[in-house]
């Protein structure tokens, strides 16, 4: 798993705020930063998809009256061209009823905006 396959759900899990985390684990570095944001959007959008075609709910019932959550837990610090990307994605994504968060590993993970 992780952010070269594009077409997989890493992780998905159940907070104590009652949302669903979907979770995109990135290990890949930014020497290819247009590559690695093609691929980090590519994934992006299996997640909603697996979310809009109702996947989610046939492979875990009881998330189905929760709000999708969806984090990305990056290895190495995205660069400045991925924080607006995501700031931008972020904005998008609330607009269609998903939440949206980034950290690094082994750190807290940005709260999402209010």
């Amino acid at each position: 798993m992780g952010i070269d396959e594009t077409s997989i759900i890493d992780f998905v899990s159940v907070d104590d705020a009652n949302n669903v985390n979907l979770t995109i684990s990135d290990h890949l570095d930014w020497s290819a930063p247009q590559q690695h944001l093609f691929l980090l959007q590519e994934k992006i959008n299996t997640y909603c998809k697996y979310v809009e075609n109702g996947q989610l709910y046939d492979d875990y019932p009881d998330t189905r009256d929760r709000r999708p959550a969806i984090e990305i837990i990056f290895f190495h610090k995205p660069v400045a061209d991925a924080e607006r990307f995501l700031d931008k994605i972020k904005s998008i994504l609330e607009q269609e009823g998903f939440s949206l968060s980034w950290g690094l590993y082994g750190h807290r993970t940005k709260e999402p905006h209010t």
